[in-house]
């Protein structure tokens, strides 16, 4: 085999081991990553439901204070609202 044989076989396993190095730390910054982003979703999850019955709650102070102004709309006209 010849010197420059030697020397391209060399830089091939050279860079073989550095494309597969960078690929290893790609893949476990990518696993982090989607840990994270699952917590995230986890956490968004549970805040959507917290907002969903604080509506809820909202919804129905709304309607019980519709309900008074309804009734005072009655009392002070003396007419039953259609």
């Amino acid at each position: 085999m010849s010197p420059e044989m030697i020397a391209i076989a060399s830089v091939g396993a050279a860079l073989a081991g550095l494309i597969l190095t960078g690929q290893r730390a790609i893949r476990t910054e990518l696993a982090t990553q989607r840990q994270e982003i699952a917590t995230l979703r986890k956490d968004i999850g549970e805040e959507v439901t917290a907002l969903r019955g604080e509506i809820a709650a909202l919804r129905e102070r709304m309607a019980h204070l519709e309900g008074l102004l309804e009734g005072l709309r009655e009392a002070i006209t003396r007419e039953r609202a259609a």
